[in-house]
């Protein structure tokens, strides 16, 4: 029997491991609440290990650690400004990844004096070099930057509406911001790899239900050379580099393939992501991961409901290899924590029938 990480770089590689290996993002303060069903302060080492060990992951995904000594700028009790100088909203569910409100580049003179975030400073890797002594060998550990991939970070720090206008309008200031975006992201990948986690996650969301933000030809043009540059740069030097990437990005979702992910995550259902037909297309090329219905199905569906949707994904995603089992987005706070732990049993169940079967 293999190890939870032989597991996952095994579907990595689109091989067939001893069983299907389980994943989610776990990361918001109350579904760790959830899952542990227990209140606590903050999110510690401790316990994130046993949110993810609750739900028998083979994975877990963990962020960068702001500077040592960092402490967010509240300008309400609710409003902080972080180390990016974006304005994020806090909610009671919504603590550890609030609401966006702005960035702080509306203009090209506010990106002249716009000062980066440190990939290097110290602090960054804290939390992951905390969780690794915790886990050792029983779980496989992936990594993602703080904010996203460049898009993400572009996005983010001028505010969509800006970003958008920009790049149309002024395609040499967004280069040197997608630019600035994609340095950040490979050198804090690099401290990764140098930590010893091997497997990273590139956070870009480029798209709604309705459809990728920007047209098929302006982004191949304008910003997939820069997510190509993350990817290969740090597949070069060892990682294998996933994309996590809500909405509908059917008409973009060759272009994103070919530029070299190992695996794309969540094909999400509700978007339209169908994963029969991204099986069919590119199931020999990346590892598929995801495609259990988390905003409906997971927070209000029976667990009939939610075990027939588990098998469909396995029955159709699990043959031949290249599929990691997971939700179409995360174990969000809408979740009931017995919903997230019927999920994942269910999922260890339904693979051990049809192995049994010799249907995967």
């Amino acid at each position: 029997m293999g190890s939870s990480k032989e597991r996952i770089l095994s579907a990595i590689n689109l091989e067939e491991p001893d069983t299907i290996p389980l994943f989610d993002f776990l990361y918001e303060h109350k579904s760790f609440e959830n899952v542990l069903g227990t209140t606590f302060e903050k999110i510690t080492p401790e316990v994130i290990v046993k949110g993810h060990k609750a739900l028998g992951l083979d994975m877990m995904c963990l962020g960068s650690d702001p500077p040592e000594g960092w402490k967010d700028h509240y300008i309400a009790p609710n409003i902080k400004v972080d180390e990016w100088g974006i304005k994020w909203k806090i909610t009671p569910d919504m603590r550890t990844l609030p609401w966006y409100l702005e960035g702080p580049i509306k203009t090209e003179e506010d990106f002249n004096r716009y000062v980066m975030p440190d990939p290097e400073a110290p602090g960054r890797l804290n939390t992951i070099k905390e969780v690794q002594k915790l886990v050792k060998d029983e779980m496989a550990i992936s990594a993602t930057f703080p904010i996203g991939g460049p898009f993400t970070v572009a996005f983010l720090l001028t505010g969509g509406a800006n970003f958008l206008k920009f790049l149309v309008l002024k395609p040499s200031f967004t280069n040197r911001l997608l630019e600035m975006a994609c340095n950040f992201c490979i050198k804090l990948g690099e401290r990764f790899l140098e930590e010893g986690v091997d497997i990273i996650f590139l956070n870009d969301d480029l798209g709604d239900i309705h459809g990728p933000f920007l047209a098929p030809k302006l982004f191949k043009e304008r910003v997939l050379p820069y997510l190509e540059k993350v990817v290969k740069t740090l597949k070069r030097k060892g990682a294998y580099v996933l994309l996590h990437c809500d909405g509908n990005i059917n008409l973009i979702l060759e272009d994103l393939v070919n530029m070299g992910i190992n695996g794309y995550h969540p094909m999400e259902r509700k978007a339209g992501m169908n994963i029969k037909e991204i099986k069919e297309k590119y199931g020999n090329k990346i590892c598929l991961i995801g495609n259990v219905d988390a905003s409906t199905l997971l927070p209000f569906g029976s667990l009939e409901e939610i075990k027939a949707q588990v098998e469909e994904c396995i029955k159709i995603a699990a043959p031949g290899g290249g599929y990691i089992f997971a939700s179409d987005h995360s174990i969000h706070p809408g979740i009931p924590g017995f919903k997230a732990k019927f999920l994942f049993k269910a999922a260890k169940e339904v693979a051990r029938k049809l192995s049994f079967e010799g249907k995967i």
